[in-house]
């Protein structure tokens, strides 16, 4: 039975059976995914000033000018996913504005999901994927974030886009942690914004402290930075059970990883609770490069079926893993 099983797996899936995260090593910002926000005029380049706000429900925030946050209500927008090289289209997300949080001279703007579209594969491949998906899915495994099947999928496209992964340092009275996020980006006018899970420890930890450093992870610790995933759910953890050594910059004023590419250690302003998540607003106030190297990027591994189809590129600074099986999931 499992044979036939298999047979069938790989007559639907074909060369396109990727894991639903896969690892890239990337120089940020990565290049290789474009994201255009359309439906205020000209397509407008945002993929530098957008994130994903809150799991559920799902949010995506965009970080607009004044002048076109005021025009956003109510408009019909899209996010349009676009290889950079080729300039084909990956996929698009239809917005529904719902809320606009003031940072500074800069609006961000909240979208829930209003449909998705996604071209990566031929539609038999793309929803023998999402059968598989669905058949792997459970509903105890990530109960406090109870997202909908069309924002699982959006979700999807979302993660088309390459997303890179930090670790982040936080320190407060006797109470200390480490831990992997991407759910993070700048949104304008030199604001940082991410989010955490509500439910999990880390959230109310960065809120009473009020100041993180995120280090960037080189490619080669990418499995070392996945594997603190679970400190999430941890209120304060030793030092020593790290299984690195750390370093304490001169510049900032929490430990880092011995391997951190560079540190940007950043003062919360403001946080938002928006459903699952809390959306933090925050600002670097100082910083320190060690070395240069591949950056830890994590995307759908939809995104590498696609470009398995596709002819090669031009190099872009690029550097191939195999995929990495270990689901990122804090």
């Amino acid at each position: 039975m499992r044979s036939v099983r298999d047979g069938l797996k790989h007559l639907l899936l074909g060369r396109t059976n990727f894991p639903q995260q896969f690892t890239l090593g990337l120089q940020e910002p990565q290049d290789l995914v474009d994201v255009l926000l359309c439906g205020l005029g000209e397509p407008l380049n945002v993929t530098q000033t957008h994130m994903m706000a809150c799991g559920a429900p799902l949010t995506i925030c965009v970080g607009l000018s004044p002048a076109l946050a005021e025009r956003v209500h109510g408009a019909r927008l899209t996010l349009k996913f676009s290889d950079r090289g080729l300039g084909s289209t990956l996929g698009e997300i239809s917005l529904r504005h719902v809320s606009t949080i003031t940072a500074g001279e800069q609006r961000l703007c909240m979208f829930h999901v209003a449909d998705y579209a996604n071209y990566c594969l031929p539609r038999l491949r793309l929803w023998a994927h999402y059968l598989q998906y669905a058949r792997s899915f459970r509903p105890d495994q990530n109960p406090d974030v109870p997202i909908t099947r069309r924002e699982a999928r959006a979700m999807i496209i979302f993660y088309l886009c390459p997303r890179p992964v930090v670790l982040v340092t936080v320190e407060v009275g006797e109470s200390r942690n480490m831990f992997p996020m991407n759910l993070m980006g700048y949104v304008g006018d030199g604001y940082f914004a991410f989010a955490l899970n509500s439910h999990r420890c880390v959230a109310p930890l960065v809120d009473r402290a009020r100041r993180v450093v995120l280090s960037t992870v080189p490619l080669q610790e990418a499995a070392t930075a996945v594997s603190l995933r679970s400190n999430h759910r941890k209120a304060s953890i030793p030092w020593s059970d790290l299984p690195f050594p750390l370093i304490r910059p001169d510049r900032i004023t929490m430990p880092v990883p011995a391997f951190a590419l560079d540190a940007r250690e950043m003062q919360v302003e403001a946080a938002y609770p928006l459903g699952s998540h809390t959306l933090f607003l925050a600002k670097t106030v100082n910083s320190e490069r060690f070395a240069r190297g591949s950056h830890f990027f994590s995307a759908h591994g939809l995104y590498q079926a696609w470009r398995q189809r596709t002819p090669p590129r031009a190099s872009t600074g690029e550097t191939d893993v195999p995929p990495y099986l270990k689901p990122f999931n804090p």
